[in-house]
């Protein structure tokens, strides 16, 4: 079924796209700033993690207090919280951040503002549009995701040879460009600053319903990350060490889930129950992390680089439908806190997953991570299988004065 919006909606929903797309440029542009980071400001290896660390759980803490916010106030007025970020930005560029402790609490403040980008295009969608299209729309917009992700890795090493300060300056312009963006996106959002809503509705209630969700989020957060971190290496225990290689595996990677986003956010408004298109996309993502385990060495190159591409649709396809399967849960105010929880589960399971895995890469090995990762997988197929498509809404209560 085609798309069927009015002329501001298409206007929203174009101004969504962009920020996402930058937004997944700005994030993965940090990430491989993070070698200048330490060489400029002269940072050992637990100190960068440790940098990392802080901006994953300031995103935790600034996903929740904004998803508890949006079910308070006005959406229009919280794009401008994103003006923060440009101006610690712009603050790195001038080189008035100096020290580590002042770099940390940075580091804080940024991962506190990022939510904003993607918890209000969530909530926008989930709140604003029509609810038999929620699911396209939410596989178009994740979609861009990875697309910002391959810009960011072809241009960010060609942009760090200008230097760090120059880039970040660069960045907060760019943040200030989202905000406007953001701005426009969220115009026409509905004030819900007279929605006097319990405590107990908003979330105590909102974690009982949400929960088995949530864990399925946390369970899949740290899939794509360790794909990204762990995979080249990997590649070189495997004898594969052209660079070429490594390139076109990750674009398969990334393309596989690009496609699949977008099909599964068509299939699940009206054509197949969200229950079977996220158990269809677990399966095929833990069934190719075992053969991704197995591969022995020596492996044919056209095998991998075919068996990428699926493992994208595994590993990356799937990222829509939690969200979609939390706002299906609880009531219209409450869908920015359920936005804010799902984002901020996500965040912390990649905090909290990286340096398992990190471990098990060291006891174990690389085939040991496909192999806990593919349990993983199981595990939330499991639990998706049971409570995905049970029926369940929270729904507001008057307070008590």
């Amino acid at each position: 079924m085609p798309l069927n919006l009015t002329p501001p909606q298409w206007l929203s929903l174009a101004a969504l796209l962009i920020v996402q797309f930058l937004a997944a440029f700005y994030l993965q542009g940090m990430a491989i700033l993070a070698p200048a980071f330490a060489a400029a400001y002269h940072l050992d290896a637990l100190q960068v993690s440790t940098l990392i660390s802080v901006k994953a759980f300031g995103s935790v803490l600034g996903g929740l207090a904004l998803g508890a916010s949006l079910d308070r106030i006005n959406g229009r007025h919280l794009p401008w919280i994103g003006l923060l970020s440009a101006l610690l930005l712009l603050g790195f560029a001038k080189k008035w951040i100096v020290g580590y402790p002042v770099l940390l609490g940075s580091m804080l403040i940024l991962g506190l503002v990022l939510p904003v980008f993607s918890i209000l295009g969530l909530y926008a969608i989930t709140h604003d549009y029509p609810a038999h299209q929620v699911g396209k729309l939410l596989g178009i917009r994740q979609s861009v995701i990875p697309l910002g992700g391959i810009v960011a890795g072809t241009v960010f090493p060609l942009l760090i040879v200008a230097g760090l300060f120059p880039v970040l300056g660069g960045m907060g312009v760019l943040i200030c460009g989202m905000t406007l963006l953001l701005l426009i996106a969220v115009r026409r959002a509905p004030s819900t600053s007279s929605v006097n809503l319990s405590k107990e509705a908003t979330f105590h209630a909102s974690l009982r319903i949400l929960w088995p969700v949530g864990l399925v989020a946390f369970l899949l957060g740290a899939g794509q990350f360790s794909v990204l971190v762990f995979g080249l290496f990997y590649l070189h225990t495997l004898a594969i060490h052209a660079a070429w290689i490594g390139g076109v595996l990750f674009g398969l990677f990334l393309a596989g889930g690009f496609l699949a986003r977008i099909v599964a956010g068509f299939l699940v408004d009206g054509i197949l129950s969200l229950k079977y298109v996220f158990a269809a996309i677990l399966m095929i993502g833990a069934l190719t992390m075992i053969i991704f385990g197995c591969f022995p060495d020596h492996p044919v190159v056209w095998g991998i680089l075919c068996f990428s591409f699926i493992l994208g649709i595994g590993i990356v396809g799937y990222n829509a439908l939690p969200f979609q399967w939390a706002a299906s849960l609880v009531g219209h105010h409450q869908k920015g806190r359920a936005m804010g929880i799902m984002s901020a589960v996500t965040g912390l399971s990649i905090a909290l997953w990286m340096p398992v895995f990190g471990m098990i890469v060291e006891i174990w090995g690389y085939r040991g991570m496909w192999y806990v990762l593919a349990i993983l997988y199981v595990a939330a197929l499991v639990v998706v299988l049971r409570y995905a498509g049970m029926s369940a809404t929270v729904t507001a209560q008057p307070a008590v004065d």
